[in-house]
């Protein structure tokens, strides 16, 4: 499959072009991808992403919540650090510790430790240390013209205001914040909202004309709904995600959220103040089916994922797999509007075969 016709067919999707296929990509947790490259009798992913790719026909391999995981740019952090381990996580840097947790078929990250969860006043959310853009060398953000583009390039790291802001609360905190005490909602989110747009204005001024698009990720929702209500993410969160996605269209970028679970009451408004691309299409969270999404939103948002990982991959036929992805296919026919795969990352307890159904093996 020519690498240049994927990005065309992709680009095509994104804009509601024309396409002469449905596009299609490829995204697992790293133990998946070991299984499927041990299947196919390759080396190591991280060393053979792009034979993967070949391998099983997509047109991009994507990240948990981007469109690239290997074409996804980040500054170096040059700062002060006590642990090696946390620079995989760069979270730390608002003091919020990463802890590797083993469940039965993979391992997951969590932030078990909420730095600001004992405060009881503005004030001390105002004294709480910010990161310092100086301890992040941008610089050194690179597009490698050279490597085979399975992934689109992007650029958005640091930004997922509301996930940042609940681990430094404490979800279940920051959300009575948002309803009993707007003062210290505000102050909470606010922080982390004004230096994720210093941070990602240096990293698009060294990038952002080099790159495809700008993903910005915040899981706001649950299977049934928003986290809260929409009148709460309009005052806290949408002015922070209005500025950062303006900031990367003036560099031409498409813009790609990822929000797992049902959102609806926010997403005219996501279209509206820029989104072009939305992912992750949890077809088993409320009314989030392909048909659904179509019929409601038409031609004004590209759709990316679709194919259920909760159920349907795991525990599915191969007949009934093949059926739901050639169901998807015909719903948007060649007209674009959709970039289809696993509506996340594929887990390990997976089996070959009804992965590779999805791509037509």
């Amino acid at each position: 499959m020519s690498v240049e016709q994927s990005r065309q067919r992709v680009f095509a999707a994104i804009d509601h072009k024309p396409v002469d296929r449905v596009p299609v990509m490829y995204r697992g947790l790293p133990e998946t991808d070991a299984k499927l490259c041990q299947h196919f009798g390759i080396g190591p992913v991280d060393d053979h992403w792009p034979e993967l790719a070949e391998r099983l026909g997509v047109d991009l391999f994507s990240g948990g919540s981007s469109m690239g995981r290997y074409t996804r740019l980040a500054p170096k952090y040059v700062g002060p650090v006590t642990d090696e381990h946390c620079l995989f996580h760069l979270e730390f840097v608002w003091g919020l510790m990463a802890k590797e947790i083993s469940a039965e078929t993979h391992t997951y990250v969590d932030w078990p430790d909420h730095p600001m969860a004992e405060f009881t006043s503005v004030r001390q959310v105002e004294e709480y240390p910010s990161p310092r853009i100086e301890d992040f060398d941008f610089t050194g953000m690179a597009v490698d013209d050279g490597a085979p583009v399975r992934g689109l390039w992007s650029t958005g790291r640091l930004n997922h205001v509301y996930m940042l802001a609940a681990r430094l609360r404490g979800m279940d905190r920051l959300l009575m914040d948002m309803a009993a005490d707007p003062a210290m909602a505000e102050a909470i989110i606010d922080k982390v909202g004004t230096f994720a747009v210093e941070f990602n204005r240096a990293a698009l001024a060294q990038v952002g004309s080099k790159v495809d698009h700008y993903v910005h990720w915040d899981d706001v929702a649950m299977q049934n709904g928003l986290m809260m209500g929409p009148v709460q993410w309009n005052r806290y969160l949408k002015k922070w995600s209005e500025i950062m996605y303006a900031d990367a269209k003036q560099y031409g970028l498409k813009v790609f959220y990822h929000c797992c679970g049902s959102y609806h009451p926010i997403i005219p408004t996501l279209i509206d103040i820029g989104v072009d691309i939305l992912d992750p299409v949890q077809t088993s969270a409320r009314e989030m089916d392909l048909a659904t999404l179509k019929r409601r939103y038409g031609n004004n948002v590209c759709w990316h994922g679709g194919i259920d990982v909760q159920k349907l991959l795991p525990k599915g036929t191969v007949a009934e797999i093949r059926a739901a992805v050639a169901e998807a296919k015909e719903l948007f026919g060649h007209d674009g509007g959709i970039v289809l795969g696993p509506s996340h990352e594929i887990t390990p307890d997976t089996p070959i075969e009804n992965i590779l159904a999805v791509y037509g093996e």
